[in-house]
């Protein structure tokens, strides 16, 4: 099976040995390389494709991203798109963190292509039902290395969400995606005003007033986190009355978080940025203190004497 990537046309399917759009006539093959196999789905500013690379031996699976509609002639939304490209292409050398393998410009829009995560995203993980601490501590440990690399370099991915993480299969561990609207940041200029871009269940407050800082991703992966333990919708847990976090209220009976994960993902996600952790390995340090045993207290011994 191919797919055509004409978003107007009337009937995308086409066979494997198909060269053109039965339907539209038009050519499948995207530069003369990638032939696009079935949608995936949609996104901010266009549509995702799952293809393969016909240059290779293989043929490995690959993602087109297309930049569909007036998005295609918007020049922000170009801008955007473009530099999800050149951020992949930086930051595509961590393990888990998808490779940039292409961009093209043809048929008057634009495609980025990359590397294919197959597995489960964490947010169909999370339909599972709630989470144990045990899991979510194991889930930090595994995404706040990926975030200290992006965060070092520069980046704010500003939309850390369940649906931007995939488990992948070969491995169980998990990948960041989706860096289209990932900011890079002007070292001294962090807190500057710009365009409130972000998902409303897990977005950090000051990401509202246009602002993304590395705190602003610890923020949203806290949410994130007590979304797990939950089962619950980020809108819930916060009492807009009191303007305080009520997550321990939606914990499922007889569920007990340790105290120190707890006032971890506490931190996370207070409100002040200036009161979260500043980089995700002081988070990290944070989550692992807590779960070192308290050593015991060792009692002088008493003499033979003492004892009688």
């Amino acid at each position: 099976m191919s797919y055509c990537l004409n978003s107007c046309c009337t009937a995308p399917d086409n066979g494997d040995d198909a060269m053109n759009c039965a339907a539209c006539g038009r050519p499948l093959l995207l530069g003369d390389r990638y032939l696009p196999q079935s949608p995936i789905g949609r996104g901010g500013f266009g549509y995702t494709f799952l293809a393969i690379d016909q240059t290779q031996p293989d043929r490995p699976p690959c993602v087109i991203k297309q930049l569909v509609g007036s998005f295609a002639q918007d020049p922000k939304a170009r801008r955007l798109f473009t530099s999800e490209a050149q951020l992949l292409a930086d930051l595509g050398s961590h393990p888990q963190i998808p490779q940039f393998l292409d961009f093209v410009e043809a048929d008057q829009t634009i495609y980025l292509i990359q590397e294919w995560i197959e597995g489960p995203t964490l947010n169909r993980e999370a339909l599972g039902g709630p989470w144990s601490a045990r899991k979510v501590e194991a889930l930090l440990r595994d995404v706040l290395p990926i975030l200290q690399f992006v965060h070092d370099r520069g980046v704010v991915h500003r939309d850390i969400k369940p649906s931007n993480f995939i488990r992948r299969l070969r491995d169980r561990r998990m990948v960041l995606i989706d860096f289209g609207i990932a900011k890079v940041l002007d070292p001294y200029v962090w807190d500057k005003t710009g365009t409130v871009i972000g998902s409303p269940e897990y977005i950090a407050p000051e990401q509202l007033a246009g602002k993304a800082l590395p705190a602003s991703d610890l923020y949203s992966l806290g949410v994130t986190c007590l979304r797990l333990l939950t089962g619950v919708s980020p809108f819930m847990l916060r009492d807009s009355t009191s303007d305080a976090w009520v997550w321990r209220n939606f914990l499922p009976p007889r569920v007990t978080i340790p105290p120190r994960l707890a006032a971890v993902l506490d931190r996370a996600v207070t409100r002040a940025t200036g009161q979260r952790y500043a980089t995700a390995a002081d988070m990290l340090a944070a989550l692992e203190e807590s779960s070192r045993p308290t050593p015991a207290t060792n009692l002088p011994s008493r003499s033979p004497r003492q004892a009688s």
